[in-house]
């Protein structure tokens, strides 16, 4: 089931169990993190299990496993909620209620569309970050983090956003977005490189070169951060109701679009390669062309 975290809320979904009148337990699964939580539920007089999302559900693009388990711990009702932000809400260009809901199907189709072309989409949403401490007061960042959520220290955890009162550190994202550092409240002169090693030995210098660090070196570290769009560029918005009034028009028919040579005899048509490519739109294939990222992920070539 996909959910839309538009207004109006609260959000309500409906999902139908063997029995009615029955005691259940729902069972859910943040399938980014691997979060669970559970609740009860009594299913009504049409056999119908009622789950209102709570609002710490609704702030990011999610996805969860969604259960509904009997007394006897047996699975009656195994499904996916996809908690997601459209491009375009069809609540505010639909009149009606069957208007509303073809511009939501229209919706689904074109951000599929441009989903395909920018692999990542324009959703904000959690990510888990594991790696080692360099030994540095900075921890680099590959994607755009727009806060910290959680942070793991060692398997234990140190900051939760939710939980301010008990955190041991402060964590918090450079002006540039480029890394994560610890709060130090003091004048500090950060570390960006590890500081040398040299084994400790008896005399009256003591140990050189040692300094704590934000992140030392083989500590095992654990990111929880929300990352992506935190409102969806005008632009791309625009984007979407095109391809959305080209579905619902028939403007998306191939043939009216990159002929690179027609023939009248027996109707031989030849098509450039990139209508493969592309949304079917040239306009929104140049919108997307900025937002494109072909390097999804560091390596070594």
């Amino acid at each position: 089931m996909e959910v839309l975290r538009v207004p109006p809320y609260p959000v309500i979904t409906t999902w139908d169990v063997p029995s009615a009148n029955t005691d259940y337990t729902i069972y859910i699964e943040d399938l980014v993190d691997h979060s669970i939580q559970t609740a009860p539920a009594t299913s009504n007089s049409d056999s119908q299990v009622i789950y209102t999302i709570p609002h710490s559900q609704l702030e990011f693009d999610r996805r969860f496993l969604f259960k509904i388990i009997n007394l006897q711990g047996k699975d009656i009702l195994s499904d996916n909620l996809d908690i997601i932000r459209p491009y375009v809400n069809a609540n505010k260009i639909g009149t009606t209620a069957s208007e509303i809901a073809e511009y939501r199907m229209l919706e689904l189709v074109s951000r599929s569309i441009i989903d395909t072309i920018i692999p990542n989409g324009f959703y904000n949403h959690k990510k888990v970050i594991q790696a080692v401490g360099q030994g540095t007061d900075y921890f680099p960042l590959w994607h755009d983090a727009n806060g910290i959520l959680k942070v793991y220290e060692n398997n234990v955890l140190v900051y939760d956003i939710e939980d301010q009162e008990n955190n041991i550190y402060d964590f918090k994202i450079t002006l540039d977005n480029s890394a994560i550092q610890r709060v130090i409240v003091e004048p500090y002169n950060r570390s960006e490189q590890a500081p040398p090693n040299v084994p400790i030995a008896r005399g009256d210098l003591g140990y050189y070169g040692y300094r704590s660090v934000g992140f030392p070196a083989g500590y095992d570290y654990t990111f929880v951060v929300s990352t992506g769009y935190l409102t969806i560029p005008s632009d791309v918005e625009y984007a979407t109701q095109t391809l959305m009034e080209d579905i619902k028009c028939g403007k998306l028919d191939y043939y009216k679009r990159y002929v690179t040579a027609y023939n009248t005899d027996q109707f031989k048509i030849q098509f450039d390669k990139s209508m493969f490519g592309g949304t079917g739109n040239l306009l929104v294939d140049k919108i997307l062309d900025k937002y494109a990222n072909t390097i999804l992920k560091p390596g070594i070539i």
